[in-house]
């Protein structure tokens, strides 16, 4: 299949990996990258050297076009110490071992940190960079200057035009059903809003599992799928056995949108914790929740603790059955919407 995606980025299949934050590392990237996707490397959860090798890493597992995520909001970029203050006060509280464990938190709750991942992925020139919650003009410039595709996630239709007057190359439209931040209208509804209000290629994203996924996303005028929750269920995927297991036997109940873990609205596995906070808590402002939350924003990811741990997920867990290798996933979503879009012109003649 042919689309202005696969155009683009000289790729075979119309399929991005989401660049989750710690699910999306070296090796996911680089396996969908492989298979004729699109990888998606969740660069914000690395600080600065770390961010250098893992990139190294995804070179030396392949040659193909990958991206990299990039979280680039005021509260992460400025250089204001008061309004830094209360995020590293939070942090301060934590000990040292509760620090170690929030490795892939850190740069998030670091003054500076974003900036140099700025400027490591700036020099590094993935073919692409996604961006979430904000797309500012002085790093779309330096996009432009180094041939670098930028691609931003939005949520709701003015977001989206935003976007597009920012100059984004790509605007992932992604539905409510998606897992991890996410707004509040649904993908049938959202895309084809957005597809009518720019024009700029537009990426689906939200309740994309399988090639049914990615022929409706095409129909309603996308050019590729942002898919998600359908790679956590892999080997290649970060994250301990049980959240990947979660994930193949949840239930569309099990989800539930809490602002516990990031003080952002985020879609992941309901618990104690979150059921907690939603009977009584009180949000600090993004990113200094992530402190409040503590150590339960890495024990779902490193320890598999379903009781407080913190695991984003999209609706499409009720669609994934099965671990799969992340290749496989890329190889059968498309051949499945292939034959689908085939079927349906044939019926249709």
């Amino acid at each position: 299949m042919k689309t202005t995606l696969t155009e683009r980025f000289g790729i075979e299949h119309p399929i991005f990996s989401a660049g989750m934050a710690r699910v999306a590392q070296a090796e996911l990237t680089a396996a969908v990258s492989n298979a004729g996707g699109m990888g998606c490397l969740g660069g914000v959860s690395f600080m600065p050297e770390a961010l250098i090798a893992e990139i190294e890493k995804i070179d030396s597992l392949t040659d193909k076009p990958y991206a990299i995520n990039l979280l680039l909001p005021v509260s992460l970029t400025t250089e204001d110490e008061e309004a830094w203050k209360p995020v590293r006060e939070l942090w301060g509280r934590l000990s040292e071992d509760e620090r170690g464990k929030m490795a892939g938190v850190e740069a998030l709750l670091t003054k500076g940190a974003v900036a140099d991942q700025v400027e490591i992925v700036l020099d590094t020139a993935p073919a692409a960079v996604s961006l979430t919650f904000a797309a500012p003009d002085w790093f779309m410039k330096e996009c432009k200057k180094r041939g670098i595709a930028t691609i931003a996630l939005a949520g709701s239709l003015g977001k989206a035009k935003e976007y597009a007057d920012a100059g984004v190359d790509f605007i992932v439209a992604q539905g409510t059903e998606a897992g991890g931040h996410t707004g509040y209208v649904t993908t049938m509804t959202l895309v084809p809003a957005v597809v009518d209000a720019v024009d700029v290629p537009v990426i689906a994203a939200g309740g994309i599992a399988d090639g049914r996924g990615l022929a409706s996303a095409l129909s309603l005028g996308a050019c590729g799928a942002w898919v998600g929750t359908r790679f956590i269920a892999t080997p290649e995927a970060y994250g301990h056995d049980a959240f990947k297991q979660r994930v193949i036997d949840g239930r569309f109940q099990d989800t539930d949108i809490t602002f516990s873990y990031s003080g952002k609205r985020m879609r992941a596995f309901s618990n104690e914790w979150t059921e907690q906070w939603a009977s009584g808590g009180s949000d600090a402002s993004f990113p200094a929740q992530y402190a409040v939350a503590g150590t339960r924003v890495e024990t779902g990811y490193q320890d598999g603790d379903i009781a407080e741990g913190m695991m984003p997920v999209g609706l499409t867990l009720g669609l994934v059955h099965e671990m799969l290798p992340a290749g496989e996933v890329v190889r059968r979503m498309s051949a499945e919407a292939a034959q689908i879009i085939r079927g349906l012109h044939d019926r249709v003649l």
